[in-house]
């Protein structure tokens, strides 16, 4: 009786490990690096608006290790120069090139909701019907298998690509 009782925790050990390995290993698996940028033509202000949506907790930990700091976006425990330091990081891997060069970004702003940190850029003076390209790098040094969905919609014309670490380029 006794050994039967001690084979059955054995048995239920034996099946708690397991199932929190294969638990542990799930979540990893699972993990996948995204960010998604929606760019916007307004003919009004002859400017590209920009939204980027990221995973919090990536480009957290981006800028983390690029400036050794702890950033907390959207909590009391905000860093105060948690603004320059993602304004920093965009104006390196976030570039809109056009025939007269790089474009300059107006940082508009930015929210955290949840798990995604919304961004919102605008690049004034955007000629519409001049040759462009977006460079878009964000997170890939860190994260390998990092893609950036991008859509660009200019009136009803609409255009999607990818970007990852073997094309971080695109002509639009």
């Amino acid at each position: 009786m006794k050994n039967n009782i001690i084979q059955q925790v054995i048995s239920k050990a034996k099946f708690l490990f397991l199932f929190f390995i294969l638990l542990a290993n799930t979540a990893d698996a699972h993990k996948f690096y995204m960010s998604i940028t929606d760019m916007q033509y307004n003919s009004k202000t002859k400017s590209l608006q920009v939204v980027i949506k990221l995973f919090v907790d990536d480009i957290e930990s981006v800028l983390e290790k690029e400036n050794n700091v702890r950033i907390f976006f959207g909590t009391d425990k905000e860093h105060q120069d948690a603004d320059k330091l993602l304004q920093s990081y965009l104006n390196s891997h976030f570039i809109i090139e056009q025939s007269r060069g790089s474009l300059s970004s107006k940082f508009v702003g930015k929210e955290v909701d949840k798990d995604y940190l919304w961004v919102y850029l605008e690049f004034e003076k955007f000629k519409v019907k001049d040759e462009s390209t977006i460079s878009n790098s964000l997170l890939i040094r860190y994260f390998s298998e990092q893609t950036n969905k991008v859509n660009y919609q200019n009136g009803a014309q609409l255009k999607s690509f990818t970007l990852h670490k073997n094309s971080i380029a695109q002509e639009f």
